[in-house]
């Protein structure tokens, strides 16, 4: 980062604002300011992952964008966010999560991946579209300090 020196003397390096832009942010941070992901950050919470997910990875997260969310049956979201249902919604949610660091380019590599409860979730390349599981991924390749995070649009729902 090049640092410039303001009237008063000060470097605009060690400015708040410089600070907070330059600080690294983590897969929590990312995803709420990305603008698409409210949903998927309000069930973290709910689920009580948000201290997991702002630790140090590495994480590939396949994170469903709110308009996939908006595809769930009518109440299914507010069904798993009923407190007696934040175990379910704990394995949804890790079933979105590599226990890896992953780029779009990367899954060429691989049939499936496996992810952080345990379960393999198909991953495709087809004419440069990938797709994890039933979701498209819409949002490729967004950077924070403990994770690649790829937007999908669907949600993958566990079997059971």
């Amino acid at each position: 980062m090049t640092s410039t020196t303001t009237a008063a003397g000060a470097s605009a390096a060690s400015s708040p604002l410089a600070m907070t832009e330059t600080a690294p942010k983590k897969l929590l941070e990312v995803a709420a300011a990305e603008g698409s992901f409210a949903i998927f950050c309000e069930a973290v919470e709910r689920a009580g992952m948000s201290e997991f997910l702002n630790g140090n990875g590495p994480f590939t997260a396949f994170i469903p964008t709110d308009a996939a969310f908006g595809e769930l049956p009518e109440g299914a979201l507010a069904s798993l966010f009923l407190p007696e249902n934040k175990a379910r919604l704990n394995d949804l949610l890790n079933g979105h999560l590599i226990p890896k660091r992953k780029t779009v380019v990367e899954f060429e590599r691989w049939d499936a991946l496996k992810t952080v409860n345990g379960r393999n979730v198909a991953i495709q390349v087809l004419d440069k579209q990938v797709s994890f599981g039933v979701g498209k991924v819409v949002l490729p390749n967004i950077y924070s300090s403990n994770a690649v995070i790829h937007g999908i649009d669907r949600v993958n729902l566990p079997a059971n």
